[in-house]
């Protein structure tokens, strides 16, 4: 152990080494197969990663390249699946979540404040 100040260093597995190391962000699908993402999680995903980097019109262009890229092998291919596999999960998990609805009631209750407010 290093030790310098009132900070320390231990490698990961010195702390407990029986942790469970974690290799995938995205769990894998029935069976431990991986599965093809969609052309419309492929779009979506990397959509919004040209929003994210671009604004609207690299968003178009992003995701439309990434429905061409997924078809393609080698690495873009691979990060493009990945991408859509991210925003496949995050659709799966919102929709367990019920995302939609509660935002749909923030919204509403946010505006029907302001409206009996202003009343008043």
């Amino acid at each position: 152990m290093t030790t310098k100040g009132s900070y320390s260093f231990k490698p990961v597995g010195a702390i407990d080494p029986d942790t469970p190391v974690v290799t995938e962000a995205v769990p894998l699908g029935e069976g431990g197969a991986e599965e093809t993402p969609s052309v419309t999680a492929i779009m979506v995903g990397m959509g919004i990663v040209g929003w994210m980097i671009g604004g609207p019109f690299i968003a178009v262009i992003t995701a439309l390249g990434g429905k061409y890229a997924a078809d393609k092998k080698g690495i873009i291919g691979e990060s493009v699946i990945s991408v859509g596999r991210i925003a496949a999960t995050a659709g799966k998990k919102a929709e367990e979540e019920h995302l939609l609805e509660k935002l749909k009631d923030a919204i509403h209750s946010l505006f029907s404040k302001s409206i009996s407010n202003g009343k008043k």
